[in-house]
């Protein structure tokens, strides 16, 4: 049965994408760069994986003022996957949009998907609707919606096993699907 989240989908496409997904990330397992900075990442040291994705995604390293790193800190705490309405409090800071909000979160749970345009046009083209706005934390709750719904619905070979956490081999694998 399919998941809510990817009502609509082309079911014929999406079962074509889990048999190609370990071909498309299959060199991702050697992604040095990205494995170190995520293995780099500690529990509680919020800003320190703010940093450190930073750093990894290549955008300038702020030192950010007390307030808004306590604000920072706040947000990013009281987030529970899937729901992300609680970050929506951090696109008023400048230099903050949707994309480096989802490397945070990437980075500090392991959990949350990285947002991508690619990905989005993928979905799009398989018939679910996600629009890739980066400064509307809704359409970043879709898009992680419609990941998690391809959990769900992954046949029990579909996510390949290679160390890397299922969010981003979804969002790798389709930003590659043809």
């Amino acid at each position: 049965m399919i998941p809510v989240s990817l009502y609509g989908i082309d079911s014929s496409m999406c079962e074509r994408f889990y048999v190609e997904l370990s071909q498309l990330v299959s060199e991702s397992v050697d992604d040095y760069e990205y494995s170190n900075a995520l293995f780099t990442i500690e529990e509680d040291s919020i800003l320190q994986n703010i940093e450190i994705a930073d750093k990894w995604s290549d955008c300038e390293i702020i030192d950010w003022p007390e307030e808004i790193a306590n604000e920072i800190e706040m947000c990013i705490r009281a987030v529970n996957y899937p729901d992300v309405s609680m970050l929506e409090h951090l696109l008023t800071i400048d230099e903050v949009d949707v994309v480096r909000i989802s490397q945070w979160m990437h980075f500090h749970s392991r959990i949350f998907p990285i947002y991508s345009e690619d990905a989005c046009k993928t979905l799009t083209k398989m018939g679910v609707n996600t629009p890739f706005e980066t400064k509307d934390i809704a359409s970043y709750g879709l898009y992680v919606a419609r990941l998690e719904g391809l959990k769900i619905h992954s046949p029990y070979w579909g996510l390949p096993e290679i160390g890397l956490p299922r969010s981003r081999l979804l969002q790798l694998g389709l930003e590659r699907f043809n």
